[in-house]
């Protein structure tokens, strides 16, 4: 009875390796590589944090104001909606001194406040335009992040120009998109 004991624990504890060594094969081939080193992700991450916890205290939010930090290699792109310029100017300052940050694209508006129906307008658009990216042969979806403000799409990533300009052209041609600007750096 312990021989059989031993086998059944044998062939369980080999199923689970099995089943373990397929999932994660599976995983892999499911999950592309990110062009950014694990260090420059963790980097991007915390520096969108750091900016949102300094933006939030230098600031104050006023009640009209929303701002999306994105970030991508270093590049800092803030979004959304602020009530003046001086506070706009601001806002890249604070973030502009944050460590590792190598540059700020500040594309925050002081239109009229958006409601919840445009801002997801804006997220239906994102979901739109993530899918194609992901979906379209010669585009690497991996490079690029994309952020939706009020029908603009901002491109983010680091790619050669013609991968750049396809997923351009891609994203162009999304119903509801109003203007494509890239946030982006070059490959050689």
């Amino acid at each position: 009875m312990s021989q059989t004991r031993f086998v059944s624990t044998l062939n369980i504890w080999i199923l689970l390796g099995v089943t373990y060594l397929t999932l994660s094969s599976c995983t892999s081939s499911l999950t592309a590589p990110d062009v950014r080193t694990p260090g420059t992700v963790v980097d991007d991450v915390l520096i969108q944090q750091r900016a949102a916890q300094l933006l939030k205290e230098e600031l104050h939010h006023e009640k009209d104001e929303r701002i999306r930090v994105s970030v991508f290699n270093g590049i800092v792109l803030l979004t959304g909606q602020i009530t003046t310029e001086e506070r706009k100017q601001l806002a890249t300052e604070v973030v502009e001194n944050i460590e590792h940050v190598r540059a700020v694209q500040n594309e925050l508006t002081t239109d009229d406040f958006r409601g919840v129906v445009e801002r997801a307008r804006d997220s239906y658009l994102a979901s739109t335009v993530r899918a194609k990216l992901l979906t379209a042969q010669d585009v690497d979806f991996d490079k690029f992040d994309v952020v939706i403000d009020r029908g603009t799409a901002y491109l983010l990533g680091y790619a050669t120009k013609d991968e750049t300009d396809r997923a351009t052209d891609i994203i162009r041609n999304v119903r509801g998109i109003k203007a494509v600007i890239k946030v982006m750096e070059y490959a050689d």
